[in-house]
């Protein structure tokens, strides 16, 4: 296992960004129902995150997109995936703030654990009105 960098600069973030408590939904596919719609499905988990508002280099990567939406930029200590329709995986929503956010765009990931996941991620997250889950 190497360094965990986010045990490291955890402590020190925190200083300026507290953590707050969020539950991570990560996708694990979906259901076909009868009507041919198509459900979602989640694994729950709580995690701590680390919420910041967008800066300049993160709204480039959104800008082509045209969206007027309510965007944050989170830090997590846990593997999170943005929606990837090439590869069917990712479409993970955080909860926090009283609200669902979705995982739009996956900006850097750190470190490795044993099974290749990112140790910890920088992900832009959307809102969703009205609540998904």
């Amino acid at each position: 296992m190497g360094l965990n960098l986010f045990l490291l600069a955890g402590p020190l973030c925190a200083q300026a960004s507290p953590p707050q408590a969020a539950v991570l939904h990560v996708s694990t596919g979906s259901t076909v129902n009868a009507d041919g719609s198509v459900t979602p499905l989640y694994t729950a988990m709580p995690v701590q995150i680390m919420v910041q508002p967008p800066g300049p280099q993160d709204l480039q990567l959104v800008e082509g997109l045209d969206q007027q939406a309510d965007l944050r930029v989170v830090y997590v200590n846990a593997a999170v995936r943005a929606l990837s329709r090439s590869s069917q995986t990712g479409g993970d929503i955080l909860e926090f703030s009283g609200s669902d956010w979705l995982v739009t765009r996956s900006v850097e990931d750190w470190g490795a654990d044993a099974s290749g996941e990112s140790e910890w991620v920088k992900v832009v997250v959307t809102r969703q009105l009205p609540a998904s889950l």
